[in-house]
């Protein structure tokens, strides 16, 4: 990914073109994949704190093909607070939220497609017993990089929702892999 030459710069015969920059990284330290870098585009604000951690502002999005489909949430600063996270459209199909105005405003949210439905999990080296959090969804505006995690109300929704991966043969042996030696 480059940075478009600035208006009226141009590379003849005799002037060499720079490389473009780098993509830009942010170091994070994690107890479970130790010294990481990570693209900055990974690094999510929480405009609301995510429960149980009040002070913790930044998350990088560790995505990894071996622990696919969770996905790691990385406290900057805090390399203990690890929260594995996966897609709400993975686990069940008929689940969503409803955002206030407000809070579609304060996401930057435009676009219902720009938003992306995270669920907490609790891993358990027995797949069978991964459960998922309903009432606490993360929703994430991958375009600004902000997010926030909802507590919603409904006592319906369970804190402990099992895991029954939709459409995937095997993909809760998957998620049974990313958990066998979460830290």
């Amino acid at each position: 990914m480059g940075v478009p030459e600035e208006r009226g710069a141009r590379a003849g015969p005799a002037q060499s073109r720079a490389q473009p920059p780098a993509e830009a990284t942010v170091p994070v330290r994690s107890c479970r994949f130790g010294n990481l870098a990570v693209p900055a585009d990974r690094v999510v604000r929480f405009i609301r704190p995510v429960v149980g951690f009040p002070n913790l502002e930044h998350y990088a999005v560790i995505e990894e093909a071996q622990t696919a489909p969770v996905m790691w949430l990385q406290a900057l600063g805090a390399p203990e607070v690890l929260l594995p996270v996966v897609d709400a459209c993975l686990v069940t199909g008929n689940y969503s939220v409803e955002l206030s105005d407000e809070e579609a405003r304060e996401l930057g949210l435009r676009r219902a497609e720009d938003a992306r439905l995270l669920l907490v999990m609790t891993l358990h080296p027995d797949p069978a017993r991964i459960t998922v959090n309903l009432r606490a969804p993360i929703v994430w505006n991958t375009r600004g990089a902000v997010a926030m995690q909802l507590v919603l109300q409904n006592s319906t929704l369970s804190v402990r929702h099992p895991v029954r991966p939709r459409g995937a043969e095997g993909r809760q042996e998957e998620v049974g892999r990313a958990s066998a030696d979460t830290p």
